[in-house]
């Protein structure tokens, strides 16, 4: 199947971001990575503001396309303890640098924090209140650690820290 030019402008976008950061995404550094016109972006994306919606919203299908695949099932179906335990291997991994920098980035604009909340009200549902949400906040800090720690993790210990929150987390 044929990628979309829609497609192609959100991963010529996330290329940009990832190599150069959220600033510099324009819609003449989009042209040159994606080799379309920059009449061509404006048509899918209209102002730039829709172009970080359109980001972020393929951040999020993207990953609750990998919350279902862990959990074997959406969110509706699911109980809070078993949503958390898909969002703790699924948040294990490394963020991808472009995906950390656009939820910082959406916190300064109008409607894009919603588009996160929506995600986040589905498959986070554990209250600050609750003796869930420290394990919430342990795959956080796995989730953006090699970003803001100078020592990365390896494969072998961040799949261990995801055994050992899991085992940790009440049935």
């Amino acid at each position: 199947m044929r990628t979309s030019k829609r497609d192609v402008i959100i991963q010529g976008a996330i290329g940009i971001i990832e190599a150069r950061g959220v600033d510099a995404v324009s819609y003449e550094s989009l042209a040159d990575a994606s080799g379309l016109s920059k009449s061509g972006i404006i048509y899918h994306f209209p102002s730039r503001l829709e172009l970080l919606r359109g980001i972020i919203q393929h951040f999020i299908d993207t990953w609750e396309a990998e919350l279902e695949e862990i959990a074997g099932a959406p969110a509706s179906e699911l109980s809070d303890t078993q949503r958390l335990r898909a969002v703790v291997q699924s948040m294990g991994g490394n963020a991808e640098r472009a995906e950390l920098l656009m939820c910082i980035e959406s916190r300064a604009h109008d409607g894009l924090p919603d588009l996160w909340e929506s995600m986040e009200s589905q498959w986070m549902t554990v209250a600050p209140e609750s003796e869930l949400y420290p394990f919430l906040l342990m795959a956080y800090g796995l989730w953006a650690h090699d970003h803001v720690h100078h020592n990365t993790l390896t494969l072998e210990q961040r799949t261990h820290l995801v055994d050992s929150i899991l085992r940790q987390i009440p049935e």
